[in-house]
């Protein structure tokens, strides 16, 4: 029989992801028992319907307190908050980590409460253009990359066993990352979709990423985007300048001018 990681492992935020996660650890037999913290019953319910969980309680303090590992899988702006929370009720050697789309402010509360036990900053690359547990998935990991700001062999280990590539990158540089990779798109298909009236025909391909991903959960964008505000500001304004130059270049009709222009973004793409 499989050895797991852990022997309890507890899931704080039950949704899409954590639900998922509960999902992809019992069916690769990576804790003896997952336990879910959820704010909702209705959340229980579902998380059970989907066989996502062992044991389940509305209660943070209770789901955290003997719990070997605990995924913290909540916005950024309520992880934060939840880092001073369990801090004091955590077992001794437990590890705390979380999935928040932006590091620095998550890492700055875990050096201010969590100094007695281990945390690892993660971010999966993984999603879905639908939330909540329902629509969960033991397969959404798999092929992902997982950030991690700092280097943890068993944290490691647990990712690669379900199916991400553990990148390790300090949470500044990862904020500024993700803010031209993952925000930034984002930013610009909401941008998009003010005023884009969708046909009843199928969109054109080059539109159809844009259309999933105006489709995101405004609450947790709205979170996200101002959880990581100063780096997502610098890859706007920087977007602006490329965007204004592709403007003037095909205003003024330069076909040189445009055609280097395209070919300077085909190379940076490659």
């Amino acid at each position: 029989m499989k050895k797991s990681i852990f022997n309890n492992i507890c899931i704080v935020g039950v949704g899409l992801m954590g639900g998922s996660l509960g999902l992809a650890i019992k069916k690769k037999k990576l804790a003896k028992i997952v336990i879910g913290v959820t704010r909702h019953k209705d959340t229980i319910r579902k998380a059970f319907g989907k066989k996502a969980l062992d044991v389940a309680t509305l209660d943070l303090v209770d789901g955290v307190k003997n719990a070997d590992l605990v995924i913290l899988c909540a916005p950024v702006s309520a992880i934060a908050w939840q880092i001073k929370k369990i801090a004091p009720h955590l077992k001794r050697g437990a590890v705390v980590m979380d999935i928040g789309s932006s590091k620095a402010l998550i890492e700055k509360e875990a050096k201010k409460y969590i100094r007695k036990n281990t945390f690892v900053g993660c971010h999966p690359m993984a999603g879905a253009e639908h939330s909540g547990v329902e629509n969960a998935t033991a397969e959404l990991f798999d092929g992902a990359v997982c950030f991690m700001t700092k280097h943890n062999a068993k944290i490691a280990q647990f990712w690669k066993a379900l199916g991400c590539l553990p990148v390790v990158m300090g949470p500044s540089k990862h904020d500024a990352w993700v803010a031209k990779a993952s925000h930034l798109p984002h930013i610009l298909a909401f941008s998009l979709f003010q005023n884009f009236d969708s046909p009843k025909f199928p969109l054109n391909p080059s539109i159809q990423g844009f259309s999933r991903i105006a489709k995101s959960n405004p609450e947790l964008w709205a979170d996200i985007f101002l959880s990581n505000r100063e780096s997502i500001l610098k890859a706007m304004n920087a977007f602006e300048k490329s965007f204004s130059l592709l403007k003037k270049t095909i205003s003024q009709k330069n076909s040189t001018g445009l055609q280097k222009l395209i070919a300077n973004a085909h190379h940076h793409a490659s």
